[in-house]
């Protein structure tokens, strides 16, 4: 890449950088990654928020600062000897000595990116990288990087962040505040937390975001032929969230021959922040490996717009609210499989500590039951004495066998420190 060019796109990229607009503080503590000099990686589905939580950095960074987004078409022609040319242009914007610190955005598709961070590195640099592919975390990057970086896993808006971007508070004080949370519950229930999405009123735009993703991140960047296959794979997975498969039905209803073709499509999606996984729990962890999986999208938009849906499908847009939350909280997630269900089983360390029910009613004295016995069984089998079920609208608390259910609104329950 020309020198010319890279310098006239550099500081178009820090006059954008610098421009003052609002910003909504994610619920993130920053200040510990504020100190010390370890390299600091951001992660996360592409449009959550990466490049405002840099900026939201930068404003409490007293020094000199360099901006970069890798992620500009004009990047294609980029070579190795431009990261010297980058440096060098850091000195001229900022003077020779000055103490500065760079913020790199959309990295992860730069040849030798995690050479050059080490080489800053080296030199005392400060350094926030951010991108949106799991290869950032990689082992062979990890390793090169051991012990000199600190990773901040990003999502769209949690339903907090969803109510301070609208100002509504999220403690209601009369009953009109809490109508007013309830309806942006419903608005954030169905179209997700993509910051623009919300700004814009515009569910489009997560259609948008996943077919760039799609064609960008997974189709084009693994060489991807057989269009069709991976589609309709996808369409399916989403369609059926929550829902228990295993690999030779997918195998069946996708047309794709090869069992690892699958597995590979699936570890693609996860690895671009769209989707993750679950396995049944077990304690034997070769029995977990083989066992069918759940499958759970990072968005709720995503149900709206890339799914296929002939009818409202609230249980499903439910169970996965809550999966997300539990990701986010990095907990380890299971679900529970015996002579009854259980939708989530949270493993901390060595312990089972919670099993979940996700329900959008319990009118139905039949599937009360259902979700009262999945369970109990598995509060019986992992020696838990309290359970919660969660609900669109419904509290309560109810005592069976020596056993506390705890039956709770899924609102009060994601805004739950």
């Amino acid at each position: 890449m020309e020198k010319t060019k890279l310098y006239e796109l550099l500081n178009e990229q820090q006059e954008m950088f610098n421009n003052e607009e609002d910003l909504i503080e994610r619920e993130i503590s920053i200040e510990p990654y504020l100190r010390g000099n370890e390299i600091i990686i951001i992660t996360g589905i592409r449009r959550c928020g990466k490049s405002t939580l840099l900026k939201i950095i930068s404003k409490k960074i007293n020094k000199k600062k360099i901006y970069i987004n890798f992620d500009d078409v004009r990047f294609t022609d980029f070579k190795i000897e431009n990261f010297q040319d980058i440096e060098e242009f850091a000195k001229e914007a900022q003077g020779i000595g000055a103490e500065i610190v760079f913020f790199l955005d959309e990295i992860q598709n730069i040849p030798s990116w995690e050479r050059w961070v080490n080489n800053l590195f080296s030199k005392n640099i400060k350094v926030f990288v951010t991108g949106s592919n799991s290869s950032l975390l990689s082992s062979e990057i990890s390793t090169f990087l051991t012990g000199r970086n600190k990773v901040i896993k990003l999502y769209p808006f949690s339903l907090g962040e969803f109510l301070k971007f609208k100002k509504i508070p999220e403690s209601p004080k009369t009953s009109n505040e809490r109508i007013i949370l309830l309806k942006a519950f419903e608005e954030y229930f169905e179209k997700g937390g993509f910051p623009l999405v919300i700004k814009n009123n515009d569910l489009g735009l997560s259609k948008q975001y996943f077919e760039d993703i799609l064609n960008k991140d997974i189709i084009r960047r693994y060489g991807i032929k057989k269009i069709k296959e991976i589609n309709d794979l996808i369409l399916y997975l989403f369609s059926n969230v929550g829902k228990i498969y295993s690999y030779s039905t997918l195998k069946m209803i996708s047309g794709i021959k090869s069992l690892s073709m699958i597995k590979n499509y699936i570890e693609y999606m996860k690895g671009v922040f769209i989707a993750s996984t679950i396995n049944r729990f077990d304690y034997s962890l070769k029995k977990q490996k083989v066992s069918s999986s759940k499958f759970y999208v990072l968005d709720n938009s995503f149900l709206k717009t890339v799914a296929f849906n002939f009818i409202e499908n609230r249980g499903q847009r439910l169970e996965n609210l809550v999966f997300i939350r539990l990701l986010k909280q990095g907990f380890e997630v299971y679900y529970h499989l015996g002579k009854n269900e259980c939708d989530f089983i949270i493993k901390k360390g060595l312990k089972i500590t919670d099993a979940i029910q996700v329900c959008l009613n319990l009118e139905s004295p039949m599937t009360k039951k259902r979700e009262i016995e999945g369970l109990l069984e598995a509060m019986q089998k992992y020696n838990l004495k309290e359970g919660l079920i969660i609900t669109l609208d419904k509290e309560g608390e109810e005592k069976i066998n020596n056993k506390k259910i705890i039956i709770k609104p899924i609102w009060r329950w994601l805004l739950e420190k």
